[in-house]
């Protein structure tokens, strides 16, 4: 089996709970984050970045506050240079009037582009779900994937309305389907064993059912879709 070194990581992936390219963006989104706390707070394209983003998404910011081990300082360096940058040019009180004020620090509030980690994290999904419909035609590979817990919804249509090979599409959809009907089947187990008369049967892989259920509904906790 020959398989590109992202190719790869989703072949470790497939083992593991969850959407694997869900796992592998939060992974790859974590790192980023991280090399910009640590080693590229004061480059200059790091500010500019953020700067034009208006700072991180709430999903992102939070994350580096959460997950990121002592990254304070990193924070406020880039925030400070952030807020300098807001109030210039939001400007002050305009002779002009409160409606041009207003109307300047509208213009000065808003977004001129996307957050940097949002945009890091769509193009590492880029790069997995084309690995994966490209190698899906190799038999190991499938199989591997077939015994893992599939892609989450938004991902699968990611892979789904993208230019690719049909034939790889389709392969990579009836897999899908097979996992999830899996699910399906598996969720009315533990629906049945609900039941008082059931009760001391073992839950077995139905016990996962409903956490399963959610990712592959929405995909990842800590992944922005």
């Amino acid at each position: 089996m020959k398989l590109s070194s992202r190719a790869y990581n989703l072949y470790e992936a497939f083992a593991k709970p969850g959407c694997p390219v869900c796992r592998l963006a939060v992974d790859s989104v974590h790192h980023y984050l991280d090399s910009v706390i640590y080693e590229y707070v004061t480059k200059p394209h790091t500010h500019e970045g953020l700067r034009a983003a208006r700072g991180f998404c709430q999903q992102h910011a939070w994350h580096v506050i959460a997950e990121i081990n002592a990254s304070a300082l990193g924070v406020a360096v880039l925030y400070e240079g952030l807020f300098r940058t807001l109030l210039n040019e939001m400007g002050g009180e305009s002779k002009l009037g409160a409606k041009r004020q207003i109307a300047q620090a509208l213009n000065a509030l808003k977004p001129q582009a996307p957050c940097p980690a949002c945009t890091h994290q769509a193009t590492v999904e880029d790069h997995l779900l084309r690995n994966l419909i490209d190698h899906i035609d190799q038999d190991e590979f499938a199989d591997a994937f077939r015994r893992s817990e599939g892609l989450c919804l938004p991902h699968l249509r990611l892979a789904l309305d993208r230019r690719a090979d049909t034939d790889k599409q389709a392969r990579l959809l009836s897999l899908e389907q097979a996992i999830w009907q899996q699910l399906q089947v598996d969720l009315d187990e533990f629906i049945r064993l609900h039941d008082y008369r059931f009760e001391r049967e073992d839950m077995g892989v139905a016990g996962t059912s409903p956490r399963r259920a959610i990712e592959q509904s929405v995909g990842a906790r800590d992944l922005r879709h």
